[in-house]
Protein backbone atom coordinates (compact mmCIF):
# COMPACT_ATOMS: atom_id res chain seq x y z
CA UNK A 1 0.00 0.00 0.00
CA UNK A 2 1.49 3.35 -0.65
CA UNK A 3 2.03 5.47 1.62
CA UNK A 4 -0.54 8.37 0.86
CA UNK A 5 -3.51 5.86 1.53
CA UNK A 6 -2.77 6.01 4.74
CA UNK A 7 -1.63 9.79 4.76
CA UNK A 8 -4.30 12.85 5.09
CA UNK A 9 -5.99 13.78 2.00
CA UNK A 10 -4.78 15.73 -0.66
CA UNK A 11 -7.56 17.35 -1.37
CA UNK A 12 -9.42 20.39 -2.64
CA UNK A 13 -7.88 24.24 -2.11
CA UNK A 14 -4.24 24.42 -1.83
CA UNK A 15 -3.19 27.86 -1.09
CA UNK A 16 0.34 28.94 -1.07
CA UNK A 17 1.08 31.69 1.19
CA UNK A 18 4.56 34.10 1.52
CA UNK A 19 5.62 37.79 2.01
CA UNK A 20 6.27 38.41 -1.54
CA UNK A 21 2.29 37.50 -2.71
CA UNK A 22 0.20 39.21 0.07
CA UNK A 23 -0.18 42.84 -1.47
CA UNK A 24 1.71 44.48 1.69
CA UNK A 25 -0.83 42.25 3.97
CA UNK A 26 1.00 40.04 7.08
CA UNK A 27 1.66 36.97 5.92
CA UNK A 28 -0.88 35.01 8.85
CA UNK A 29 -3.87 37.57 7.86
CA UNK A 30 -4.19 36.14 4.49
CA UNK A 31 -3.56 32.47 5.28
CA UNK A 32 -6.10 32.62 8.30
CA UNK A 33 -8.56 34.55 5.41
CA UNK A 34 -7.88 31.54 2.83
CA UNK A 35 -8.52 28.78 5.75
CA UNK A 36 -12.27 30.56 6.60
CA UNK A 37 -12.61 30.37 2.86
CA UNK A 38 -11.97 26.86 2.85
CA UNK A 39 -8.14 25.75 1.48
CA UNK A 40 -7.80 22.38 2.64
CA UNK A 41 -3.74 22.83 2.52
CA UNK A 42 -1.70 25.59 3.17
CA UNK A 43 1.80 26.38 2.01
CA UNK A 44 4.28 28.35 3.65
CA UNK A 45 6.70 29.57 0.85
CA UNK A 46 9.34 32.37 2.30
CA UNK A 47 12.75 31.62 0.89
CA UNK A 48 14.31 35.62 1.96
CA UNK A 49 13.11 36.23 5.24
CA UNK A 50 15.36 35.50 8.12
CA UNK A 51 14.73 32.21 9.69
CA UNK A 52 13.95 32.66 13.21
CA UNK A 53 11.01 34.81 12.01
CA UNK A 54 10.02 32.22 9.01
CA UNK A 55 9.60 29.55 11.94
CA UNK A 56 7.43 31.81 14.07
CA UNK A 57 5.04 32.46 10.99
CA UNK A 58 5.40 28.85 10.15
CA UNK A 59 4.58 27.94 13.88
CA UNK A 60 1.85 30.46 13.62
CA UNK A 61 0.16 29.17 10.38
CA UNK A 62 0.74 24.96 11.66
CA UNK A 63 -1.55 25.72 14.75
CA UNK A 64 -3.78 27.60 12.27
CA UNK A 65 -4.48 25.09 9.76
CA UNK A 66 -4.81 22.38 13.41
CA UNK A 67 -7.19 25.05 14.08
CA UNK A 68 -9.42 24.59 10.55
CA UNK A 69 -8.65 20.68 10.18
CA UNK A 70 -6.23 21.55 7.26
CA UNK A 71 -2.79 20.34 6.90
CA UNK A 72 0.37 22.43 6.66
CA UNK A 73 3.56 22.36 4.49
CA UNK A 74 6.57 24.19 3.97
CA UNK A 75 8.19 24.84 0.40
CA UNK A 76 11.58 23.61 0.08
CA UNK A 77 13.30 23.94 3.72
CA UNK A 78 13.10 20.36 5.09
CA UNK A 79 14.72 21.44 8.48
CA UNK A 80 11.97 24.07 8.87
CA UNK A 81 9.38 22.03 8.10
CA UNK A 82 10.89 19.48 10.93
CA UNK A 83 11.32 22.86 13.23
CA UNK A 84 7.72 23.74 13.22
CA UNK A 85 6.07 20.31 12.91
CA UNK A 86 4.53 20.70 9.56
CA UNK A 87 2.45 18.17 7.96
CA UNK A 88 4.69 17.81 5.42
CA UNK A 89 7.38 19.71 2.85
CA UNK A 90 6.94 20.48 -0.80
CA UNK A 91 10.07 20.15 -3.34
CA UNK A 92 11.06 20.91 -6.31
CA UNK A 93 13.26 19.61 -8.67
CA UNK A 94 16.43 20.66 -7.52
CA UNK A 95 15.76 20.42 -3.99
CA UNK A 96 17.38 17.81 -1.96
CA UNK A 97 16.04 14.59 -2.48
CA UNK A 98 12.95 12.91 -1.20
CA UNK A 99 15.03 10.35 0.58
CA UNK A 100 16.66 12.54 2.46
CA UNK A 101 14.11 14.60 3.54
CA UNK A 102 12.35 10.96 4.83
CA UNK A 103 15.53 10.71 6.92
CA UNK A 104 14.63 13.74 8.08
CA UNK A 105 10.98 14.35 8.86
CA UNK A 106 8.60 12.00 11.02
CA UNK A 107 7.64 8.71 9.36
CA UNK A 108 3.87 10.16 9.00
CA UNK A 109 5.30 13.02 7.67
CA UNK A 110 4.11 14.26 3.77
CA UNK A 111 6.33 14.99 0.86
CA UNK A 112 4.98 16.32 -2.16
CA UNK A 113 7.14 17.10 -5.71
CA UNK A 114 7.19 19.90 -8.43
CA UNK A 115 6.85 18.00 -12.10
CA UNK A 116 6.60 19.65 -15.82
CA UNK A 117 6.35 16.31 -17.72
CA UNK A 118 5.37 13.20 -17.46
CA UNK A 119 8.91 11.77 -17.11
CA UNK A 120 9.45 14.10 -13.76
CA UNK A 121 5.96 12.32 -12.77
CA UNK A 122 7.55 9.18 -12.97
CA UNK A 123 10.78 9.74 -11.21
CA UNK A 124 8.67 11.44 -8.25
CA UNK A 125 6.92 8.28 -7.70
CA UNK A 126 9.26 6.30 -8.35
CA UNK A 127 10.97 8.16 -5.13
CA UNK A 128 8.09 7.53 -3.17
CA UNK A 129 6.30 10.89 -2.90
CA UNK A 130 2.85 11.35 -1.44
CA UNK A 131 1.69 13.70 -3.85
CA UNK A 132 2.51 15.16 -7.14
CA UNK A 133 2.06 18.66 -8.30
CA UNK A 134 1.87 19.14 -12.15
CA UNK A 135 1.93 22.85 -13.92
CA UNK A 136 2.33 25.17 -15.18
CA UNK A 137 -1.20 24.60 -16.35
CA UNK A 138 -1.98 27.66 -17.50
CA UNK A 139 0.94 30.67 -18.41
CA UNK A 140 1.51 32.28 -15.28
CA UNK A 141 4.50 35.00 -13.84
CA UNK A 142 3.74 34.63 -10.45
CA UNK A 143 6.59 33.46 -8.10
CA UNK A 144 8.37 32.68 -10.87
CA UNK A 145 6.95 30.07 -12.16
CA UNK A 146 6.95 31.90 -16.16
CA UNK A 147 9.73 30.04 -16.78
CA UNK A 148 7.81 27.24 -16.77
CA UNK A 149 6.19 25.17 -20.06
CA UNK A 150 2.67 25.24 -20.14
CA UNK A 151 1.01 21.85 -19.81
CA UNK A 152 -2.47 22.67 -20.69
CA UNK A 153 -5.55 20.35 -19.53
CA UNK A 154 -4.03 17.94 -21.32
CA UNK A 155 -1.00 17.79 -19.05
CA UNK A 156 -3.58 16.96 -16.74
CA UNK A 157 -4.93 14.19 -17.92
CA UNK A 158 -1.35 12.46 -18.99
CA UNK A 159 -0.05 12.86 -15.48
CA UNK A 160 -3.61 11.41 -14.29
CA UNK A 161 -3.00 8.62 -16.72
CA UNK A 162 0.95 8.19 -15.50
CA UNK A 163 0.10 7.92 -11.98
CA UNK A 164 -2.88 7.79 -9.11
CA UNK A 165 -1.55 9.19 -6.61
CA UNK A 166 -2.74 12.71 -5.21
CA UNK A 167 -2.96 14.85 -8.18
CA UNK A 168 -1.77 18.37 -7.33
CA UNK A 169 -2.56 21.10 -9.89
CA UNK A 170 -0.74 24.40 -10.14
CA UNK A 171 -0.47 27.40 -12.51
CA UNK A 172 -2.62 30.68 -14.16
CA UNK A 173 -5.51 28.64 -11.91
CA UNK A 174 -8.61 30.68 -11.17
CA UNK A 175 -12.04 30.72 -10.91
CA UNK A 176 -12.92 31.12 -14.33
CA UNK A 177 -10.60 27.29 -15.23
CA UNK A 178 -11.11 25.79 -11.79
CA UNK A 179 -13.60 23.31 -12.70
CA UNK A 180 -11.65 22.04 -15.95
CA UNK A 181 -8.86 20.89 -14.32
CA UNK A 182 -10.81 18.83 -11.43
CA UNK A 183 -12.51 17.62 -14.35
CA UNK A 184 -9.78 16.75 -16.65
CA UNK A 185 -8.53 14.92 -13.34
CA UNK A 186 -6.87 16.81 -10.45
CA UNK A 187 -7.62 15.82 -7.53
CA UNK A 188 -6.33 19.09 -5.61
CA UNK A 189 -5.75 22.82 -6.86
CA UNK A 190 -3.19 24.84 -5.64
CA UNK A 191 -2.96 28.51 -6.23
CA UNK A 192 -1.07 31.78 -5.28
CA UNK A 193 -2.42 35.35 -6.78
CA UNK A 194 -6.02 33.89 -7.23
CA UNK A 195 -6.71 34.12 -3.55
CA UNK A 196 -3.78 35.70 -1.79
CA UNK A 197 -3.76 39.31 -4.14
CA UNK A 198 -7.67 39.42 -4.00
CA UNK A 199 -8.83 42.11 -2.79
CA UNK A 200 -10.71 40.12 -0.51
CA UNK A 201 -8.79 36.26 0.25
CA UNK A 202 -11.68 34.77 2.20
CA UNK A 203 -14.07 35.52 -0.41
CA UNK A 204 -11.81 34.06 -2.89
CA UNK A 205 -10.93 31.28 -1.18
CA UNK A 206 -14.84 30.79 -0.67
CA UNK A 207 -15.57 30.92 -4.45
CA UNK A 208 -12.51 28.46 -5.48
CA UNK A 209 -13.35 25.96 -3.02
CA UNK A 210 -17.35 26.01 -4.58
CA UNK A 211 -16.18 26.11 -7.95
CA UNK A 212 -14.12 22.75 -7.26
CA UNK A 213 -17.33 21.13 -5.27
CA UNK A 214 -19.44 22.07 -8.20
CA UNK A 215 -16.99 20.45 -10.53
CA UNK A 216 -17.21 17.32 -8.76
CA UNK A 217 -20.74 16.93 -8.78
Amino acid sequence: MHRANAAPKIDGLYVIVGPDATRGRPVAEVAEAALRGGARVLQLRDKTGDRGDVLQTAVRLREMCRDHDALFFVNDDIALAYACDADGVHLGQSDLPVDVARRILAPDKQIGRSNNTDAEVEVSVSMGVDYVAVGAVFPTTTVGKGARQAIGLDGIRSARDTTDIPLVAIGGINESNVGDVIRSGADCVSVISAVTMADDPEDAARRLAAAIEDARS
